[in-house]
C-alpha cells in the first residue's frame, strides 16, 4: 500500500491517528485522484461550510471591487446567465479536439489503472474503513460538498493522467526537435521567435514521468516516492506545476482561439501554450494550492527526523496531511479559480494576468461569482450521485476507484465548461479595441497584412 514514507508522520501525530484512521485514506487518496475526503471517523459536512465559505469570499470580493448595485444586477440577470452558458457552449463545440482528447484520454488512463488495481484487497478495506461509521447518504453528501471546492479539480491536474503526459512530453519534444532541423510545418516564414521553455518542458516532463514511473515499480502506491534526495522536497512539486500548466495552457489556448473559424483544421502547434506555460503553472498553484503543498510537506516530514521537529512544524503537518488542511487551503484559494481565466488574456505576464483578473471583477464580478457557485454545486451534485449509485454495489476490490472515477467522470465535463466561461468572461472584460478574431501565430506578416487590410485593397 505504500505506507514506506509515512512512519515519520505517524510519529509527529497524537495518539489515535494511525494507519487505521481515516487520515492516511484521504491523503492517498487526494494524491492518486485529487479526490478530497473527511479525515475524521465520524460524518462531518465542513467540507460543505468550507465551500460556502469560499463561495462568500468571492461574492465579498465582487461587492467590494464592482460596486453592489452593478454586482447584484448582474448576479441576477438570469437570461445573460444562459447566454453566457450557449456561449461556452459554443467554444467547446469549436474546439473539440479540446473535449475528445481530455475525456478519451482520461478514460484510456482510468481503465488501465482498474485493470491494474482490479484485484487490491487493500482498497476493499479502504471502503469497508470509509463506510464504517456513515451510511450511504452521508457519505454521498460528504464527498459532494468536498467535490464543490475543486470544481476545476480535473483540469487543473491533468498530468496525473500518465497516457496525457507521455503523450503532450512526446508532442513537445517533436516539435522541439523540428525547430533544431528547421522542418516543417514549423518552420513557417515570418514565424516570430519562439520561447525557450519548450526545452525545458519537455525534460521537466519527462523527469516527472520517470519518477512516477519509479513510484509505481517501488510500491510507493498513490503516495510521492520520498528519502532519496532533499532537493526532492522542491523538485517534484515544481515539475508537477510545470507539467500542469503547460496542459491548462493549451486547453485555454484552444477555447481562446474558438473564435477563428478554422481551429482545429491544421497541425496543432504547441507553442503557444508553451509561452505561456510559466503564467499557467502559477495560476495552478494559486488555484490548486492543496495538489503541491500536500506533496511538499509530505515529501518534507520523511526528511525531517521526528526527534527533532519542533512542535510548530509537528501541529503544521497534522494540519496539513492527516487534518482538514487541505480542504481549507482549496477553500480559501476559491476566490481565485478565475485567475485560470485571465491569464490566456494577458500575454504570459504576472502584471497582466492581474490587471486582466481585476477587470474581471470590475465589469463582471456578478457573472464570475454565478457561474463558479454553479458550477461547484453541479460538481457536487453529480459527484454525490456518482458516490450514491456506485456505492450501493456490494463491496469489492474495484469499488471505491470506481466510484471516484465515475465522480471525475461527471466533473471533468463541468470542468472544461467552466474553463470555456472563463475564458469568455476575460475576453468581456477586455477594452473593446482588443476584442479581435486571434490570427493564427504561424501567420506569415503577408498573411497579417491582408487580414488588416481593408474589403477590396491589395497588399505591397
Amino acid at each position: 500500500m505504500g505506507w514506506t514514507t509515512l512512519p515519520v508522520v505517524w510519529a509527529q501525530t497524537a495518539p489515535g491517528i494511525g494507519p487505521s484512521s481515516l487520515a492516511p485514506l484521504a491523503l492517498r487518496r487526494w494524491c492518486a485522484s485529487q479526490t478530497l475526503c473527511s479525515p475524521d471517523a465520524s460524518p462531518s459536512l465542513w467540507g460543505l461550510w468550507l465551500w460556502l465559505g469560499g463561495l462568500g469570499a468571492l461574492l465579498l470580493l465582487g461587492l467590494l471591487v464592482q460596486g453592489p448595485p452593478s454586482f447584484l444586477r448582474q448576479a441576477f440577470d438570469i437570461p445573460a446567465h444562459f447566454r453566457l452558458l450557449g456561449q461556452a457552449l459554443t467554444r467547446l463545440r469549436i474546439s473539440a479536439r479540446v473535449v475528445a482528447v481530455t475525456i478519451g484520454m482520461t478514460v484510456v488512463a482510468w481503465t488501465g489503472s482498474q485493470t491494474l488495481n482490479y484485484r487490491n484487497e487493500g482498497a476493499k478495506a479502504d471502503l469497508q474503513l470509509l463506510t464504517k461509521s456513515r451510511s450511504l447518504s452521508e457519505l454521498a453528501i460528504e464527498q459532494g460538498s468536498l467535490a464543490a471546492l475543486t470544481p476545476l479539480r480535473d483540469v487543473l491536474a491533468l498530468s496525473t493522467n500518465l497516457v496525457l503526459l507521455i503523450s503532450t512530453t512526446l508532442l513537445v519534444f517533436r516539435v522541439c526537435a523540428e525547430r533544431w532541423g528547421n522542418l516543417a510545418p514549423y518552420a513557417v516564414a515570418g514565424r516570430a521567435a519562439r520561447p525557450g521553455w519548450g526545452n525545458l518542458l519537455w525534460m521537466g516532463s519527462g523527469l516527472l514521468i520517470l519518477y512516477r514511473l519509479i513510484s509505481l515499480g517501488s510500491g510507493a502506491g498513490e503516495l510521492p516516492l520520498g528519502n532519496c534526495l532533499m532537493i526532492e522536497v522542491i523538485v517534484v512539486p515544481v515539475l508537477m506545476a510545470l507539467s500542469d500548466g503547460f496542459l491548462l495552457a493549451w486547453l485555454l489556448v484552444e477555447l481562446r482561439n474558438a473564435t477563428a473559424t478554422d481551429v482545429g483544421s491544421g497541425p496543432l502547434d504547441p507553442y503557444p501554450a508553451i509561452e505561456l506555460t510559466p503564467i499557467a503553472a502559477l495560476a495552478c498553484v494559486l488555484v490548486m494550492p492543496s495538489r503541491y503543498l500536500a506533496t511538499a510537506v509530505l515529501l518534507a516530514s520523511v526528511n525531517i527526523p521526528a526527534a527533532s521537529t519542533t512542535a510548530i512544524l509537528g501541529q503544521y503537518v497534522r494540519w496539513q496531511l492527516l487534518g482538514w488542511g487541505l480542504a481549507d487551503v482549496q477553500a480559501c484559494a476559491l476566490p481565485l479559480v478565475g485567475l485560470a481565466g485571465a491569464f490566456v488574456w494577458s500575454r504570459g505576464s504576472l502584471g497582466g494576468t492581474m490587471h486582466v483578473f481585476w477587470r474581471m471583477l470590475r465589469h463582471e464580478g456578478g457573472r464570475l461569482a454565478v457561474a463558479l457557485g454553479v458550477a461547484g454545486a453541479a460538481t457536487g451534485v453529480l459527484s454525490a450521485l456518482a458516490y450514491l449509485i456506485v456505492l450501493t454495489l456490494p463491496a469489492q476490490t474495484w469499488v471505491l476507484s470506481a466510484a471516484d472515477g465515475y465522480a471525475h467522470y461527471a466533473s471533468l465535463p463541468i470542468g472544461l465548461l467552466t474553463l470555456a466561461a472563463l475564458v469568455e468572461l476575460g475576453e468581456r472584460s477586455l477594452p473593446l479595441a482588443t476584442r479581435v478574431e486571434p490570427i493564427k501565430e504561424s501567420a506569415t506578416e503577408t498573411d497579417v497584412e491582408t487580414a488588416a487590410a481593408p474589403s477590396g485593397a491589395s497588399t505591397a
